[in-house]
């Protein structure tokens, strides 16, 4: 991206949330020093099996939730929302398209309804009637042609697939810079998937949109994503361009996504002999959060978190095999990734 300024940046993320029954002394740690920039014309995927800390991410950087460490910038400004205006301000650059499209709808209004308010709050000086012909705009975008044949339908009227349209053109209607898309596909049907990716990229291309695709189908981020992160248990484990890391992973966790593929939430312990459950975030293991898991775990992978080491050129994982540590574990040999 050579030194454009990211439409997204997010340095050190970090989200714990206190717990307990009484004094709340303990914390889940949701999320530890997560960065990531986010480039106009860019699609990044966040990958990770349920619980690894992808909808903290979209939340945090939606500014649903506060960090309790780390700092976000829009276009190369710090943001600090601390106010109902100042909100207002960032959700114009700013949307979210959330994962249940029946449930991000109000069912008693109509599609009319739902975009004009959006329409209303982001662009409060149209008149009725440019208010109306900007709806039927945002309907054409998200292809719900012709406008007329949704504008007064109501949700349960419509598909999940273009109910999800819906939600993408209510998220259009702000113009905003930056769509952060939280599993936008998976409470679809499969026939539906294909055609709201392409969607997305189409948006992408036309307006500009930097997008965050957050996703457990690691397969459809590399037929979507530029760029691809893989977070496991609140981390990020590897990082680069999105058929770097799907076809060459470098990671134990990444290449376990890869053989478990299209179901990561069940994966299986045969491709590289991983073994366990995901770790308990309250109490996360020491040292690297996979190594409970891991076939290829060393002492030092038990006692000291690892950092993202290079990999090839943009591509990193945070595994002591891709250092020159006393102790390292032996370096993974390549596998196969993803089928063509």
């Amino acid at each position: 991206m050579g030194d454009e300024t990211p439409a997204m940046r997010a340095v050190g993320l970090t989200k714990l949330f206190r717990t307990g029954m009484v004094r709340r002394t303990k914390s889940v740690h949701a999320l530890e020093d997560f960065s990531v920039e986010l480039h106009r014309c860019e699609v990044v995927a966040l990958v990770g099996e349920s619980g690894s800390g992808k909808s903290t991410v979209a939340r945090l950087l939606a500014q649903i939730l506060p960090p309790t460490a780390g700092t976000i910038e829009l276009n190369g400004t710090p943001v600090h929302v601390r106010t109902g205006r100042q909100l207002r301000a960032y959700c114009h650059e700013v949307q979210m398209i959330f994962q249940d499209p029946f449930a991000s709808l109000n069912v008693i209004h109509t599609v009319r309804y739902i975009l004009g308010r959006a329409v209303r709050i982001h662009h409060p000086k149209l008149s009725g009637a440019q208010r109306t012909a900007m709806i039927e705009q945002l309907l054409e975008q998200v292809k719900l042609t012709p406008a007329s044949a949704f504008i007064d339908k109501f949700p349960h009227e419509l598909s999940g697939g273009q109910r999800q349209r819906v939600s993408i053109a209510r998220g259009l209607a702000a113009s905003p810079q930056v769509l952060l898309a939280d599993e936008p596909i998976s409470m679809l049907d499969v026939s539906m998937r294909l055609g709201i990716l392409n969607l997305l990229r189409e948006l992408r291309d036309d307006l500009g949109l930097a997008v965050l695709y957050i996703t457990h189908d690691i397969a459809s981020a590399r037929y979507f994503a530029d760029r691809t992160i893989v977070l496991y248990a609140g981390r990020i484990v590897e990082r680069g361009d999105s058929e770097t890391v799907t076809q060459r992973p470098a990671h134990p966790y990444t290449r376990l996504l890869v053989a478990s593929a299209p179901d990561p939430d069940h994966l299986g312990d045969v491709a590289i002999g991983a073994r366990g459950e995901p770790p308990s975030l309250i109490d996360p293991p020491p040292g690297c959060r996979f190594h409970p898991r891991c076939p290829l775990a060393t002492q030092i992978c038990r006692e000291r978190v690892p950092h993202l080491a290079d990999v090839s050129d943009g591509h990193a994982a945070a595994c002591w095999a891709y250092t020159d540590e006393p102790g390292a574990p032996v370096r993974p040999q390549a596998v196969g990734g993803l089928g063509a």
